[in-house]
C-alpha cells in the first residue's frame, strides 16, 4: 500500500493491482468501511480481465487522513479527493465503481468531473432522495448505533448488523474475519463516521445534478438489500440518462464472495462496452 498526498494536504492510502498501462478501475468503498471492503481476490478477478485496479481509503477511513474535530466536508470534496488520486497516479480517466457511500462519491465524480470518468458503476447506492430506498427500521437502528470500545465486541456488532442486510451467500466466519481485519488495521472513530454520514446529508437530493450525467452508467442493486432497498437503485437508473439497471437476485448490502462472479461480470461487460 502507498500514500498519495493531495494538493489539499489530504493523504489517501491506496493500493494498485495489475498493469498501469491497462484501463484503471477505481474502487470506492462505503460508509464505515475501508479499502479492505474490496478484497484482494475480488480485485484480482478484475485484473485477470485486463484492468488495472486501484482501491483506496476515503478521508476519515482506514489509513487515510483523519479529519480534525469540527471539520466538515461533502460529497464534492470526496470526489475531488478521487481526482487528486487520479492525478497522483497519472490516470487521465477511470472506470469509477462505488458501493453505497462510494456510489454517491462516484456519481458526484461523474457529475462534477465527467472528463475523468470513462464509465460509472453505481452499486447499492441512492440519489439522495430521502423517501426512496429507506432502510428497514431494524437496519436503520443498527446503522446509527455506536460500536463497543472493545475490538471483539465491535466485530460481533458488525456481524450482527451485517446479518440484517446480508446476501444469501453470507458466511459468518468469512464476514467475521473481514471485520477483524478492519479493526486490526484501523478503527474508525465515531466522529469520523459521523463526518462521513454528514457528507451525505449535506448533499441532500442530488437528482437534478444526476440528470446531467453523460457518462455511460450501470446501476447494480441487490434484491435482498434492506439497508438501501432496491427502489433506490431503480430510481438511480431512472434519473441518470441512459443508465442500465441490473437487480442481482440474492445480493444484499455487502460483497459476499458468492456474489463476485455476477458483480465482476457485470462490471467488466459494462467497462468493455465503453472503452
Amino acid at each position: 500500500m502507498a500514500i498519495a498526498t493531495l494538493p489539499s494536504g489530504i493523504e489517501l492510502c491506496y493500493e494498485s493491482f495489475g498493469d498501469p498501462a491497462d484501463p484503471t478501475v477505481l474502487l470506492m468503498h462505503g460508509l464505515g468501511s475501508q479499502l479492505l471492503l474490496w478484497e484482494e481476490d475480488f480485485c484480482r478477478l478484475l485484473v485477470r480481465e485486463g484492468f488495472r485496479v486501484v482501491r483506496y481509503d476515503h478521508r476519515d477511513s482506514g489509513l487515510s487522513t483523519a479529519m480534525s474535530l469540527g471539520a466538515s466536508y461533502d460529497l464534492s470534496d470526496m470526489a475531488l479527493d478521487a481526482v487528486g488520486l487520479l492525478d497522483h497516479l497519472g490516470v487521465e480517466s477511470c472506470h469509477a465503481v462505488g458501493l453505497s457511500l462510494g456510489g454517491m462519491v462516484a456519481q458526484t465524480l461523474a457529475v462534477e468531473h465527467r472528463e475523468r470518468c470513462r464509465t460509472l458503476v453505481s452499486m447499492a447506492s441512492t440519489t439522495g432522495r430521502r423517501d426512496i430506498g429507506r432502510p428497514t427500521t431494524a437496519a436503520l437502528k443498527a446503522l446509527l448505533s455506536s460500536p463497543s470500545g472493545d475490538i471483539d465486541d465491535a466485530v460481533e456488532k458488525d456481524l450482527r448488523d451485517r446479518r440484517m442486510w446480508a446476501s444469501v451467500w453470507h458466511d459468518d466466519d468469512h464476514a467475521r474475519a473481514v471485520f477483524g481485519s478492519y479493526h486490526a488495521r484501523c478503527r474508525q472513530s465515531a466522529a469520523a463516521y459521523e463526518r462521513q454520514r454528514l457528507a451525505v446529508m449535506l448533499a441532500g437530493d442530488r437528482e437534478e445534478a444526476l440528470a446531467t450525467v453523460t457518462t455511460p452508467t450501470l446501476v447494480l442493486h441487490g434484491s435482498k438489500d434492506t439497508l438501501i432497498t432496491p427502489e433506490a437503485g431503480e430510481r438511480t437508473a431512472k434519473v441518470i440518462p441512459g443508465a442500465f439497471l441490473r437487480i442481482v437476485e440474492g445480493w444484499g448490502h455487502d460483497l459476499a464472495p458468492g456474489a463476485w462472479t455476477e458483480l465482476v461480470g457485470s462490471i467488466v461487460s459494462h467497462c468493455r462496452a465503453h472503452p
